[in-house]
């Protein structure tokens, strides 16, 4: 059987008002991932939407590398990976339509880098951090699988079905965000 360290915060080094801003930022996201409002920023301020989608996650993923970097398993090729796609999908979403295939590609290759880093923080860690683990499975599964379950299930077809899939995915999305926030410091 693996032993797990018991860690419930990390020393980022980095200050508390950028780890409450980006925290704040990712529950914005989460908040504007809701599909009317994600339409319409995406027609309306796409540069804006990219940003909002990006920047706190990025930056919290920064601070857990750093937080992580003297533990006995930082993973920090890992999260480089993490960090990598989600500039580059920022990037692809700001050029538009025309990499849409691209973009696309990219936000399959995620769970790819996401699913070995969340379970290597869960299996090597107990504590906040190893809950960070488990809710990046848990959170990249359901929001690349839910909206795949209800369209096949016929679910997307009703309001209810719909509305309880936004209600899922935000929240899994809002929880997430605060894992991540609480085991920084």
């Amino acid at each position: 059987m693996v032993s797990k360290t018991q860690i419930d915060v990390i020393q980022s080094g980095m200050s508390r008002i950028v780890l409450d801003s980006s925290f704040i930022v990712m529950v914005l996201a989460a908040l504007c991932s809701h599909h009317t409002i994600s339409e319409w920023m995406m027609v309306h301020f796409p540069v804006l939407n990219a940003l909002l989608t990006t920047i706190g996650m990025v930056v919290i993923y920064y601070a857990c590398m750093r937080g992580m970097k003297r533990l006995s398993h930082p993973l920090s090729w890992l999260w480089w990976a993490v960090i990598g796609l989600n500039i580059l999908g920022f990037v692809l979403s700001c050029l538009g339509d025309k990499l849409h295939a691209v973009n696309a590609g990219t936000a399959t290759l995620l769970p790819i880098v996401y699913l070995p880093l969340g379970v290597l923080i869960y299996v090597w860690y107990r504590g906040r951090l190893g809950s960070v683990g488990l809710w990046m499975v848990i959170r990249i599964l359901v929001v690349n699988l839910v909206p795949v379950l209800f369209y096949m299930s016929g679910f997307l077809e009703t309001d209810w079905g719909f509305w309880m899939m936004e209600v899922i995915t935000i929240g899994v999305d809002l929880w997430y965000a605060w894992t991540l926030r609480r085991v920084l410091e």
